[in-house]
């Protein structure tokens, strides 16, 4: 389903079928669209899916302010570019690709662009969980079971120390060597809705 064209009639759910949404990093994406990412809300808020897991980069690179947006860029994607180097060779294609194609363009949105041409807007989980209140969405503690099969996963690699994982009230921050970078969340439909306004 292309979040562009996400209409409640064009989705066929069956009577007492159970709905799942997986939004990964794809919200993100829509930050620099309001009106189109309060549209695809207000559609999953009439889907009532029984979860809602989300996804998303922990950074803070949506601040009007270009020093502030250079410093976190320059923090954040220290910490990434460092990931990569301790986990793959520097003659790897994939790598080489990686670094100069997504992280590139990634840097150069943050700290190059303005306006609509600035698509990559990152914002924090404290900025989605109060964006996510205005719909209803409550958020929802992850498995004991979920965490620990995480810390397993990350056990089996060779650089598994430098990776942290910390709990931020019911999410999880999957980070490099302290710096978060990723944050995983889920939520839940509740039927009441913030009387707070916010922009994202």
């Amino acid at each position: 389903m292309r979040h562009e064209r996400s209409q409640r009639s064009n989705i066929d759910i069956e009577p007492e079928e159970a709905v799942a949404v997986n939004a990964r990093f794809m919200l993100r994406t829509m930050i620099s669209k309001p009106i189109c990412l309060k549209n695809l809300m207000t559609v999953m808020r009439r889907i009532n899916p029984s979860i809602m897991l989300v996804s998303e980069v922990e950074a803070k690179h949506n601040s009007p302010s270009f020093v502030n947006r250079f410093i976190e860029s320059l923090f954040y994607y220290t910490a990434l570019l460092d990931s990569i180097a301790e986990g793959m060779a520097q003659d790897n294609k994939n790598r080489m690709e990686i670094e100069s194609v997504i992280y590139c363009e990634g840097i150069h949105s943050i700290v190059a662009a303005e306006g609509c041409e600035r698509v990559t807007r990152n914002v924090p989980t404290s900025v989605w969980r109060a964006f996510f209140a205005m719909f209803g969405l409550v958020e929802l503690e992850l498995s004991t079971a979920s965490a620990y099969q995480a810390c397993l996963i990350v056990d089996l690699f060779n650089c598994g120390k430098s990776c942290t994982l910390d709990a931020n009230i019911k999410c999880l921050f999957v980070g490099w060597k302290g710096t978060p970078l990723f944050s995983l969340s889920a939520w839940k439909f509740n039927g009441q809705r913030s009387k707070s306004s916010l922009s994202i």
